[in-house]
């Protein structure tokens, strides 16, 4: 019994100052003293701490270091990725997408993309999706694609609401609605001016009163999903 409560202490002790380590870390990197950041995340790191081998990827990646390395930004993202880092999983899809520090593997990017996208990261999700659509690194699915756009849609994500509202608008993968395309390139136009195209685009066709309806309507939505992403 005293050996365990030995042990916890230790366990403790040493979580205290990870903790520490960490904060510390980030101290440094918000005042732009990078290699001090390093210097206290390594140790982290090499111990096989995730959110640790997490920031050295972002220093690697982001050449904040002397050493900086694109590929060294690989190898701490695969770490942290592995033991479930969502970021980290995200950026590693993002380094193979685009060859950086990594030979360019669409496949191997769809599946890190997977992983960060059903661990609930937003641009993940965008990013499946235009794949799945693209038919690049897995088969060609508009079905998944609606399915992960909407995902994203409903977190208020302007660019998976445009291309949500494309699929409605086409009828490609999920049922033809053109109001509910209306409504979903509102939203994302009134958050980027970008996608103001894609809200003419769907526009077409449409009644003044559709549109007076489909506008009522968008309003509606809004509200519904600032009351889902507050829970």
């Amino acid at each position: 019994m005293r050996f365990m409560f030995k042990v916890m202490i230790v366990l403790l002790l040493s979580f205290q100052t990870a903790q520490a380590s960490l904060s510390k870390g980030l101290a440094a990197a918000q005042a732009a003293e990078f290699a001090t950041a390093y210097e206290l995340w390594l140790p982290m790191a090499e111990q096989g701490d995730a959110v640790a081998q997490f920031n050295l990827g972002i220093l690697h990646s982001k050449q904040l270091i002397p050493q900086a390395s694109p590929e060294k930004a690989v190898e701490w993202y695969l770490l942290a990725a592995t033991k479930g880092h969502v970021d980290a999983q995200f950026n590693l899809g993002i380094r193979y997408d685009k060859g950086l520090g990594v030979e360019q593997n669409a496949a191997e990017a769809f599946s890190w993309y997977f992983k960060a996208a059903n661990n609930g990261h937003l641009q993940a999700q965008v990013n499946l999706a235009n794949m799945y659509r693209d038919g690049r690194g897995v088969e060609h699915s508009n079905e998944q694609a609606a399915t992960w756009y909407k995902a994203a849609s409903i977190n208020n994500i302007p660019q998976a609401q445009a291309n949500l509202a494309l699929l409605l608008h086409l009828g490609a993968g999920i049922e033809r609605d053109m109001m509910m395309a209306y409504v979903w390139a509102t939203l994302a136009s009134g958050a980027d001016d970008r996608f103001i195209a894609i809200k003419e685009l769907v526009a077409e066709g449409l009644s003044s009163d559709d549109k007076k309806k489909g506008d009522e309507k968008a309003l509606e939505v809004a509200e519904r999903l600032i009351e889902f992403n507050d829970r």
